[in-house]
């Protein structure tokens, strides 16, 4: 019998296979075994082409790290420039409310035009009104705190927006590995079913193997394109958050690994609720509601208009009533009377706007220590979850594979066990890689909801 002194990094040697498609089978079957551990042995080559991984068709693609991805979207993303308008409106409205009222400048004049010989005469005027109560301080501070507000907002819309990028970031390096492995996983499957096929013909194997390998080939196939589908779909994610369609498509460049991380809850707490911009939002339009208030109360008291102005009356030449050359000067003031129009409505409006606002801040208060409380508890228990994948499990997958290879060499196992350990440890590295996804996603959502940011995968 044939010697075959080729051996893989587990140890095991093949020899003395009894013909040479039962021997190429085997080389095969530790090429599955190679790929899902990671390494593919010498001998495996033989059967078992380069793993190469694709581009998706149709498009470029250019390297980008989170942060640079992150810097890039805050640059050029259409919905955060939109937003920042708002800051722009609210600044106006606060030049518009420092604005006083306008003073009042008038002309007139008289004329005879009965020809009885009466005087004509010119005038001028000048009125200004005079807003009292504060009128102008309250709604200055109103408008102040209202530009405050959408500062704030559009702080908040940037952190809602940065976790946005970040789990869209995440689902893409993900996909991009999911991509990989079922690529590996469907190029041995392939060559397998290529064997198969060879061994069939030579009556070795009954069909229903050979059925069995074609199903597990074609069903990795359509797996692969699957995940292809999915994969081209989170990087077209990427291009929307960026702002910049065109030819070329980002490949974000991460292993989705991030450091040992400590928090703790009350410090995160804390903070979240001194800094976080819905809080500061909430609180400043909650300021501004207030300032309504003592505005609608203020214009409630009638505003003064302050008049002057001169006249000049020319001779009158009427031989029944002459009259001289004069000069009047006139001087007043006005005030509306509240009898129908007194702002009541206006002032109950602001007055429970005010009530609606604190309100909202309770709201938003309590809905971002629940956030901040699940999070720490969803990044706790990821982590753990990551642990095991990065422990024992995958250990544990890789010797019960070695086991049905070696219980496969004696007899001991059928290939149809083979197959079942090489999918089952295909599938706990796709877990892994989902681990790994949920932990990454798990400490932006913490990070984001506690208002601080130093992710980097």
């Amino acid at each position: 019998m044939a010697q075959w002194p080729c051996s893989d990094n587990r140890g095991y040697c093949l020899r003395a296979f009894p013909s040479r498609v039962c021997r190429n089978l085997i080389i095969a079957v530790i090429a599955v075994a190679g790929v899902a551990g990671g390494s593919i042995p010498a001998c495996a080559q033989l059967v078992s082409s380069s793993i190469h991984t694709e581009g998706f068709s149709g498009s470029t693609t250019s390297k980008l790290t989170l942060r640079q991805f992150i810097n890039e979207v805050a640059r050029s993303n259409v919905d955060l420039a939109a937003q920042r308008y708002n800051v722009s409106i609210a600044q106006a409205q606060l030049v518009a409310a420092r604005v006083s009222p306008n003073p009042t400048l008038s002309f007139g004049g008289t004329r005879d035009v009965s020809n009885k010989q009466q005087p004509s005469s010119e005038n001028g005027g000048l009125s200004q009104m005079i807003e009292v109560g504060g009128k102008r301080h309250f709604r200055v501070s109103a408008a102040t705190k209202n530009l405050l507000a959408s500062s704030a907002t559009l702080e908040d819309f940037f952190r809602t927006l940065r976790g946005t990028a970040a789990n869209a970031f995440i689902d893409a390096v993900a996909s991009d590995m999911i991509v990989q492995q079922k690529s590996k996983a469907a190029e041995s499957l392939r060559g397998l079913a290529d064997l198969n096929r060879v061994r069939f013909k030579e009556g070795d194997i009954a069909e229903v193997d050979y059925n069995q390998a074609t199903v597990d080939s074609l069903q990795a196939e359509a797996d692969l394109i699957s995940a292809k589908a999915t994969g081209s779909s989170a990087l077209l994610a990427l291009v929307q958050l960026l702002g910049k369609p065109g030819p070329t498509l980002p490949r974000p460049s991460s292993d989705l690994k991030i450091g040992d991380r400590k928090f703790e809850l009350a410090r995160l707490l804390k903070r979240t609720m001194q800094t976080r911009p819905d809080i500061v939002a909430a609180r400043h339009a909650y300021e501004s509601a207030r300032a309504s208030v003592c505005l609608a109360r203020a214009n409630r008291l009638p505003d003064v208009t302050l008049n002057a102005g001169l006249q000049q009356n020319e001779s009158g030449r009427n031989p029944i009533n002459p009259s001289p050359n004069y000069n009047l000067l006139n001087f007043g003031f006005s005030v509306p009377l509240p009898f129908f129009n007194s702002f009541r409505g206006e002032y109950l409006v602001a007055t429970n706007t005010a009530l609606q606002s604190e309100k909202t801040l309770q709201s938003v208060e309590l809905k971002a220590e629940v956030d901040v409380r699940q999070s720490f508890q969803r990044f706790r228990f990821s982590e753990q979850r990551a642990a095991q994948y990065e422990g024992s499990i995958l250990d544990l997958a890789v010797k019960v594979l070695e086991a049905r290879l070696e219980a496969y060499k004696t007899g001991g196992a059928t290939l149809l066990d083979v197959l079942t350990a090489q999918k089952a440890e295909s599938e706990v590295r796709l877990a892994a890689i989902d681990a790994l996804s949920e932990r990454a996603k798990a400490l932006v959502a913490l990070e984001q909801a506690a208002n601080i940011w130093d992710v980097d995968l």
